[in-house]
Order: C-alpha cells, then structure tokens, then sequence
C-alpha cells in the first residue's frame, strides 16, 4: 500500500480581501468548518488568522508584473490574501465516516482608522476529491479521461449566509 503525500493530507483554500479604503491597518479572516446542515460552532470552533498584504511581482526595470500603470501597482498593494490549510476529509457525525464534502464558514474583521468592523458571514460547500478514486492506467493516456477532482477548484457554492 502507498503511503499518500504529505501535501494530499490538507486541501488549500485561496482566500482574498481588498481594502476598500486607504485606511485599512489590518484584516483578519475567521472561519471554520461543519458538516453539511452543520450549525457553526463560533465560541469553540473557531480560527483565526491575519491575512496580509499580497505582493506584486516587480520586475527589474521597476513595472510590476501586471504592467506600468501605477494603478495596477496600488490595485495590487490593496489586496489581502490567505491560504487555508485544510484537512481533505471530516468526520460526518451521521454516519461516523469521514467526508470530503463539507461547508466552510467565514468572515472577514476590517481593523480601519482604529475601528473594528465584521462583513458579512460567507458559507462554501467544498468537495476536496479525497474520496475521488485514482484513475487507472488504461485511462490515464486517454484524453477523454475525467479530470482528476483533487486537482480542480473546490469552490461549488459561495452565497452570504
């Protein structure tokens, strides 16, 4: 039996944020995760993180790699990003397996001009391809072969809670 790879035990999860005003002196990200149906568990399930400023690539002439717009350049200076290192499977406390469908929950805490301010909740149903099966040899040189699901985005459905 093969042992899995390090990176097939987590699933990642490419969050942004864009700041909306030049005042913005930080962001974090709260979230967590439940079952399908599953009520969030904010007091005790909840995680954290800070999400810093996402760097544009420079180039050596001094362009940024969207450009030579200096608003391609603040566009990009604005921007918030994290990655979420999450696990591709859950326990489903209906059957008592694990499950690689479940919902992400999270919001955003803006920390602006010495204010705290909360967006609103956003809710995610995943489905991380942990429990898709491996494609076999005959398939793997068939181009009409089905994408291998635990590389495509796990992104099905996002709508404000």
């Amino acid at each position: 039996m093969r042992k899995p790879s390090p990176d097939m035990t987590w699933h990642y999860e490419i969050k942004e944020y864009y700041d909306h005003a030049d005042d913005i002196e930080g962001v974090n990200i709260h979230y967590l995760l439940t079952p399908l149906g599953g009520v969030p568990d904010w007091e005790n399930l909840r995680v954290t993180r800070f999400m810093p400023l996402a760097q544009s690539p420079m180039h050596p002439n001094g362009e940024t790699a969207m450009g030579k717009t200096e608003s391609a350049a603040s566009t990009a200076g604005r921007l918030r990003r994290k990655i979420l290192k999450l696990p591709q499977t859950i326990l489903d406390p209906e059957s008592g397996m694990p499950t690689d469908r479940y919902l992400l929950h999270h919001y955003f805490e803006v920390f602006q001009d010495g204010y705290r301010q909360y967006s609103p909740l956003y809710t995610e149903e995943l489905h991380t391809g942990a429990d898709t099966p491996p494609a076999t040899p005959e398939s793997a040189g068939d181009s009409n072969a089905a994408t291998d699901l635990s590389l495509t985005p796990a992104l099905v459905k996002k709508e404000p809670a």
